[in-house]
């Protein structure tokens, strides 16, 4: 591969302006094909083959017209009277009826108008209603007072009141702008006449809104960052220049491909972070290596020497990443595939941007890209007069410190990152909800108000669906309900099919076990089909969506389910958003394991290939298991546990980050693996020739001493450009926390600390430490494992080989020449 790519390289340097215009043609029809074809992002993370997904197949079947609650656009617009007041007083009822009128009056496109209303007015005539029609019906007051109170609207002491509605879209995703502003200016106009008023539900959701300044400020600090790595300002402009075409391409393609599947709406945002990264970073390694090739080689030849070698480790790295990120379809989550395919491809592009357009570049520039120094950076190879630079480099101090202490490092290492991973345990997940939301949005608020007005349990129901057309008549559970029914009947002079009684029975025999679970508040039926063949049982739990609990009670609730379904014939099923939302977080917590023995199982075969010892990928393996650990953890003390009150709305991670970073920290630590460790074992493969080649010379390289001296030399060599790499990474990353979305903003934290924990303190420092410590043992391979796993040369030592013995060939032919004509 590294010859391919050398020719690659010099083929670029020389068809320079191709390469540049084909590649800005890309971006030019990507952007056309985006404007042509571009359909909106979803907000859903629904997924199928779940538990609460096959109920709500069930739901629609049997009613039709009930539409699909998981995704439905309703809205909750609660009211609060000011302190010391009601919401019956005059002007506070005048208020609502205010805030009512102004989105009856501008929204011509509402359903579910059963409860919307002034709640003063709508609640107590709801509940009566309730109440005479369930009473009328032969069941007993007691209950039918309990089921009017469940679906009260206004709070006990008169201040908490709420309306609700529903747009009569497709889907939440499908409210537009214009919604939104009808009901934000309907509030206002309560507002103002003294109430407070706030809005949430699924269809009140912000629009994603990504924020330019976090690509600006991520680029800016890698700018600088590259200034001080090449000591020039063209040269820095290099990779931020090809990130950014790349990320635009990728960004573009994500667009189109809504015209085709249907993306989340952070899908393009995480692809756009991570594209910037591995762009710059990619970018940042050839362009390294092609400086130092252009003090022995032609300018086209190090562009192609460059790319042979440092892109033949870019290449290695891109696919690890691409691999990790792919591996996501294992999950079989629609919405977690098309966000791991999305950035899959974006990284794709950067690989190519980088192995094509840099050189480009460089035949443009010449020698030139490294000119506009800036004097006294320490990335200017040589000082004023062409005279090198002398002393030893930071890197080269600090792997020498770790050969002094490689026990006392790897400890350090160990134990912090081991303790900092400890909080991982008290880990909790969801999905994002009006509960998880920030403290200072109004859909935060409108959560906060309902718990407070009508309990914890409000915001998190659960929809019970009874299918009864196998319901069993000589149940006996069913069979006292039944015999109520008959009896009633008899009084009334009226006969009974006994198959209607099993099935009426069987709804209320429902709703009776439902209500015995620990953690219901309350169950109770609201809805019989027009053959009385399925029901639907609305649950209220006691506890908020994104509390644990309940997540216990919701299996409590199937296990019931399970056994109503044995006792009576009848299916029982749950859905609804509260459902649906704890079974994609069950199923991605339950997919983790799996996917991350996959990764670091990729990981350690792939570096047996690469580096042929045993014990390098071993500790690359572990080196990660403990990094992304300690990012966890660290995720964990600050937007879960509140830490020291660094974030303003402490709560459960987002359900798919921990599966999601451990993806894309897998192929970031494998990047910094490659390009360290293979200037290390260049230089080991480099000493062992010599002392095969050399056996009588004076200075004889024993197998131990080659370790330790390659370890240093290898680390000197590519410690500078790593540490550039890495804190580039981390700028962008850490640049996404000025988002205004939560789930943003702890990605880019969580991926921030995984790259620091795992660049410095596993790679730059339990990797060399570990070295120095196995000593001979860092590269021993057993030889049948050796001739098993197929080899890959990542290093380019046979294209440098190839091109030493024809600069070698060449200079004898020169010289030869020179002697014949003189």
């Amino acid at each position: 591969m590294a010859k391919f790519l050398f020719k690659l390289g010099r083929w670029s340097f020389h068809r320079k302006w191709i390469v540049i215009v084909l590649w800005l043609a890309v971006l030019g029809g990507m952007a056309g094909a985006a404007v042509a074809f571009q359909k909106p992002f979803s907000n859903q993370f629904s997924i199928g083959g779940t538990p609460s997904i096959n109920s709500l197949y069930t739901l629609q079947e049997n009613f039709p017209d009930a539409g699909n609650p998981a995704n439905a656009a309703s809205v909750n617009v609660v009211f609060v009277a000011p302190d010391g007041q009601t919401l019956a007083e005059p002007q506070n009822s005048a208020a609502i009826d205010t805030v009512v009128s102004a989105i009856e009056d501008n929204l011509d496109d509402i359903t579910g108008t059963e409860r919307f209303g002034n709640p003063v007015e709508v609640s107590p005539a709801l509940q009566a209603g309730v109440i005479e029609q369930m009473t009328s019906q032969g069941l007993p007051e007691e209950t039918a007072r309990a089921d009017a109170e469940n679906l009260k609207m206004l709070s006990d002491d008169g201040r908490i009141g709420y309306t609700t509605f529903t747009f009569d879209v497709e889907s939440s995703m499908d409210v537009t702008q214009e919604h939104r502003d009808i009901v934000n200016n309907a509030m206002d106009l309560g507002r103002e006449q003294g109430i407070q008023v706030e809005a949430g539900g699924a269809g009140f959701g912000d629009p994603i809104e990504v924020k330019t300044s976090s690509e600006i400020i991520g680029l800016g600090v890698a700018f600088l960052v590259l200034i001080a790595t090449f000591g020039s300002v063209i040269a820095a402009g290099l990779p931020v220049i090809t990130a950014v075409i790349g990320v635009g391409i990728g960004a573009l393609a994500i667009i189109v491909a809504t015209a085709f599947v249907e993306l989340n709406n952070i899908t393009p945002v995480l692809a756009v972070m991570i594209g910037l990264a591995v762009g710059i970073d990619y970018a940042l390694f050839i362009l390294s290596r092609y400086r130092a090739e252009r003090r022995r080689m032609p300018a086209d030849e190090a562009a192609g020497m460059a790319v042979g070698t440092a892109g033949s480790a870019v290449v290695f790295a891109g696919a690890t990443v691409i691999i990790a990120l792919a591996a996501l379809t294992i999950v079989n989550i629609e919405f977690l595939t098309a966000m791991g395919l999305s950035a899959a491809f974006t990284v794709l592009v950067a690989v190519l941007i980088a192995l094509t357009f840099i050189p480009a570049l460089l035949g443009v520039l010449g020698d030139r890209v490294f000119k506009a120094r800036i004097p006294g950076l320490s990335g200017n190879p040589v000082r004023g007069g062409g005279k090198r630079r002398r002393g030893r480099t930071m890197g080269n101090r600090w792997v020498s410190f770790v050969r002094k202490a490689p026990g006392l490092v790897m400890a350090v290492v160990v134990l912090g990152l081991g303790a900092m991973a400890a909080p991982v345990l008290d880990m909790e997940l969801s999905l994002p909800s009006d509960s998880t939301s920030n403290l200072d949005t109004t859909q935060r608020k409108s959560a906060d108000l309902m718990a407070e007005g009508f309990g914890e349990g409000v915001n998190a129901p659960f929809l019970v669906i009874v299918d009864a057309h196998e319901v069993n008549p000589d149940s006996a559970a069913l069979e006292p309900l039944v015999r109520a029914q008959t009896d009633l009947a008899e009084q009334a002079g009226e006969a009974v099919d006994p198959q209607n009684a099993a099935t009426m029975s069987s709804f209320l025999y429902t709703v009776g076990q439902l209500q015995t679970v620990g953690g219901v508040k309350h169950a109770q039926l609201i809805a019989v089909n027009d053959d009385a063949t399925a029901a639907q049982i609305l649950v209220t739990p006691t506890t908020g969506p994104d509390d644990q609990f309940t997540t216990e009670v919701s299996h409590a609730l199937r296990e019931q389910g399970e056994q109503i379904s044995d006792a009576t014939g009848v299916d029982v099923g749950m859905t609804g958003l509260t459902a649906v939302q704890m079974d994609i977080t069950e199923r991605l917590a339950g997919a983790m394991p799996v996917y991350l023995a996959i990764v670091v199982g990729l990981a350690i075969f792939l570096l047996l290939g690469v580096f042929r010892s045993v014990l390098v990928p071993l500790v690359a393996g572990l080196g990660f298991l403990l990094s992304v650990g300690a990012a966890f953890g660290l995720t964990v003390l600050v937007w879960q546990e509140g830490l020291w009150d660094l974030v303003n709305t402490p709560a459960p991670l987002i359900s798919f980050m921990p599966i999601f970073l451990i993806g894309v920290t897998f192929g970031l630590a494998m990047d910094y693996q490659v390009f360290l460790v293979t200037r290390m074992r260049e230089h080991y493969i480099s000493l062992k020739e010599q002392a095969a080649a050399e056996p009588g010379a004076p200075r004889k390289v024993t197998r131990l001493d080659a370790v330790d001296e390659s370890t240093i030399v290898g680390f000197t060599r590519g410690a500078r450009v790593v540490t550039a790499a890495a804190l580039i990474m981390i700028a962008v990353f850490i640049a996404f926390i000025d988002q205004p979305l939560p789930f943003i903003q702890i990605f880019g934290f969580a991926l921030g600390v995984g790259v620091f924990f795992d660049a410095f303190f596993v790679r730059m420092s339990l990797v060399p430490a570990t070295m120095f410590l196995m000593g001979g043992a860092t590269w021993w391979i057993p030889r049948w494992l050796d001739r098993l796993i197929p080899r890959m040369d990542i290093e380019g030592t046979e294209l440098e080989k190839e091109w030493e013995a024809r600069h070698a060939a060449e200079t004898a032919h020169r010289e030869e020449m020179e002697k014949v004509s003189s």
